[in-house]
């Protein structure tokens, strides 16, 4: 059941044009760039990608164009996460028939969801295409956790290859490590833990903020610790400052245009873009590149 994916890879943001389209040019752009610092996969169309306020063609486009960019150089972990199971379905088969080299998704969320219906979830993904599935569990969005008794029959089932831990909590990755990463891929998220994550024995980590500064986070994803702080200084930062908005902020200071995110996001005050500019200008100090 091992899928054999490991090392930083980056949950990439969305670029929008002035039209609030798919913006091609920019994504491959900013693609090649993550590629060239090293980075070891691309996750699109997953939270940092807004994928709720994309269209499922705009989802397979931005999964086609990602694979398309990355040139068979690094794998395509493609979010496929839809209202519901037939257009989760379809999205799964477009994702392997546009390239990618594995799939993730969220449980369902928004209405409780018991661990039947969340195997069920998991179940008819993996009939609907020959790529290795990864589990995505982020209770603090989904309002549904996938217990560890879910994963287990998951796994012995085999319906899914890997679990992403979006929690940052240690205890839960450390539950994960000692249960699962004998069979499948463990991998965290949750930029502030990315160093204790490592250390905890997960296979790989996925980072937002490496699509603003791919060679830190490979950094400690490779065991310097040095720019963890920095890190979670400019984390902290964007939690504050708008979230996903404060991101694409971060982004342009290194040159990428991603256009503003969509409704119900919300245009940066001035004061959101001070903190975050603040706290940028002092990570950068502190050595993050």
């Amino acid at each position: 059941m091992m899928s054999g994916f490991s090392g930083l890879y980056v949950a990439t943001l969305t670029p929008f044009d002035s039209s609030n389209r798919i913006d091609v040019a920019a994504l491959r752009n900013h693609a090649r760039f993550l590629i060239d610092a090293g980075v070891n996969g691309l996750s699109p169309c997953g939270t940092t990608g807004e994928f709720l306020y994309l269209s499922i063609g705009e989802k397979v486009r931005v999964i086609e164009e990602t694979v398309a960019a990355a040139e068979g150089r690094i794998p395509v972990m493609a979010g496929i996460w839809a209202l519901n199971s037939k257009e989760t379905a379809l999205l799964a088969r477009a994702a392997e028939n546009g390239g990618a080299s594995a799939v993730f998704l969220p449980p369902p969320i928004y209405y409780p969801a018991t661990d039947d219906a969340i195997f069920a979830w998991y179940a008819q993904v993996r009939e609907a295409a020959n790529l290795p599935v990864f589990a995505y569990n982020i209770p603090a969005y989904a309002a549904n956790a996938i217990s560890l008794e879910c994963i287990e029959r998951l796994v012995g089932e085999g319906i899914i290859s890997g679990i992403k831990d979006s929690t940052g909590k240690a205890e839960r990755m450390t539950g994960l490590v000692h249960q699962f990463r004998e069979r499948i891929t463990v991998m965290a998220a949750s930029d502030a833990f990315a160093a204790e994550a490592r250390k905890i024995g997960a296979h790989g980590f996925i980072s937002a903020l490496a699509n603003i500064w791919p060679k830190s986070l490979l950094q400690i994803w490779q065991g310097d610790d040095s720019v963890q702080s920095a890190v979670s200084t400019v984390r902290d930062a964007v939690k504050r400052a708008g979230g996903i908005p404060a991101l694409r902020r971060c982004l342009a200071g290194r040159g990428f245009s991603f256009g503003a995110s969509r409704l119900p996001f919300s245009a940066l005050s001035g004061e959101q873009i001070s903190t975050i500019d603040a706290a940028v200008g002092q990570a950068v100090s502190s050595g993050l590149e």
